[in-house]
C-alpha cells in the first residue's frame, strides 16, 4: 500500500515477563515475526523495528525480512512515546500513514488492520467488548505535533491535544486486546489461539536454571538484574527496569554475595558527578560464566527435547 509504513516498539526489557517477549513462540512461530508478518502483509513499506534490550539478538532473529532497526539504548529509563518518536523520526517524506504496534501483541487478525486501514480519521483505534487495544493507525502528518508534545499520558495524550479526527473501529477481534507483557498474559494468548484454531500448541522445552550454595540464590532475573545495573550504571535505574522495590534489589545483591563470598558491586554514594553502582571484575566474570552456561545448557537441552520430542503429535492422539 502506498505510502503505509510501521512502526514496531520493541524495546522493553521484558522484566514483568522473565524471558524475552518477542522470541517467544506461538504456533510455532515469534511473536515478534507475527507482528512483523502482519505489518507486511498489511503492505507497510518500511517496517520499522525500534529495538533496546537484546537488540542484537533480536536483529539476528529478524535479518532476513528486510527490516529497519532502531536502536533505543537509552531503553531502560525511557518511555514507548520515546521509542515510538524514534521510529517515526526515520519514516520516509512520502509516509502518509503508519500502523503502530507493540511487539508482544501478535494474534491481531488481517482482517481487523484491513478494517483499520479502510477507516476514515487521522487516528484510528480498534475496539473490541468496549476495550481498545492495538495496533492503531496514525496520519504521518500528526507527526510534528506529537514530537513537540511535552504531557502527560504519552501518544494517548498528544493525541488528544493535537486535536485529531479519532476513529474508534469496533472489531470481533479479542487479539487486539491480549498481549504478552507477563507470564499470565503469555497463557492467555496460548489459550486464545488454541480456541481460536481448535488445534493443540506444540511443545516447548522450558528450562529453569539457577545457582545455590545453601539456597537458590541466582536466577534468571538476577542474572538480568546484574546486566541492567552494568548498563545503566546505577542499582536504582536497573530495579525501576526490573519494577522491583530498591530494597529487594539490594535483598538479592546482599545474598548473592553472601553465598557466593565476594562482591559483586562496587558502590559509589552521591558526590559531585551523583551516585552509582557497578559490577566489580568478579562480577563481571561471574555474569559471563552464567550467561555462557545458559547458552550451553539451552542448546543441549533443545537438541535432546528434539530428538525424544519430534513427532506429529496428532499421530499421537
Amino acid at each position: 500500500m502506498e505510502g503505509l509504513a510501521a512502526v514496531i516498539l520493541a524495546a522493553g526489557a521484558s522484566s514483568r515477563m522473565g524471558r524475552f517477549k518477542p522470541l517467544l513462540m506461538i504456533d510455532g512461530q515469534t511473536m515478534i515475526g507475527r507482528v512483523t508478518d502482519s505489518m507486511q502483509n498489511a503492505g507497510a513499506d518500511p517496517v520499522v523495528v525500534v529495538t533496546g534490550y537484546q537488540a542484537e539478538r533480536l536483529k539476528a532473529h529478524l535479518c532476513e525480512r528486510g527490516l529497519t532497526f532502531i536502536h533505543n539504548d537509552r531503553y531502560y529509563e525511557t518511555q514507548m512515546m520515546d521509542s515510538l518518536l524514534m521510529g517515526l523520526a526515520v519514516l520516509p517524506p512520502n509516509t502518509k500513514r503508519v500502523l503502530i504496534a507493540p511487539a508482544d501483541v501478535p494474534l491481531v487478525r488481517e482482517e481487523t488492520i484491513s478494517a483499520l486501514l479502510a477507516a476514515v480519521g487521522e487516528f484510528v483505534r480498534p475496539v473490541c467488548g468496549k476495550k481498545g487495544g492495538h495496533p492503531v493507525v496514525m496520519d504521518y502528518a500528526l507527526y510534528p505535533y506529537i514530537e513537540a508534545y511535552a504531557g502527560k499520558d504519552g501518544l494517548r495524550g498528544a493525541i488528544a491535544a493535537s486535536g485529531a479526527r479519532v476513529a474508534d473501529v469496533p472489531v470481533d477481534d479479542w487479539g487486539v486486546t491480549l498481549d504478552g507483557d507477563t507470564r499470565a498474559g503469555y497463557e492467555r494468548l496460548l489459550k486464545y489461539q488454541r480456541e481460536r484454531t481448535n488445534r493443540l500448541q506444540p511443545l516447548q522445552l522450558e528450562l529453569q536454571m539457577g545457582l545455590r550454595a545453601e539456597t537458590v540464590f541466582w536466577t534468571a532475573a538476577t542474572a538480568q538484574f546484574l546486566e541492567l545495573i552494568a548498563t545503566t550504571g546505577a542499582m536504582l535505574s536497573a530495579c525501576q527496569c526490573m519494577h522491583i522495590s530498591y530494597s529487594k534489589g539490594w535483598t538479592m545483591i546482599n545474598e548473592a554475595e553472601r553465598q557466593l563470598g565476594y562482591p559483586l558491586l562496587q558502590r559509589c554514594q552521591g558526590g559531585s558527578g551523583g551516585g552509582g553502582s557497578e559490577l566489580t571484575v568478579a562480577g563481571y566474570e561471574l555474569l559471563a560464566r552464567w550467561q555462557a552456561v545458559q547458552a550451553d545448557l539451552q542448546a543441549a537441552g533443545e537438541a535432546a527435547f528434539r530428538k525424544y520430542f519430534d513427532e506429529n503429535r496428532e499421530n499421537k492422539r
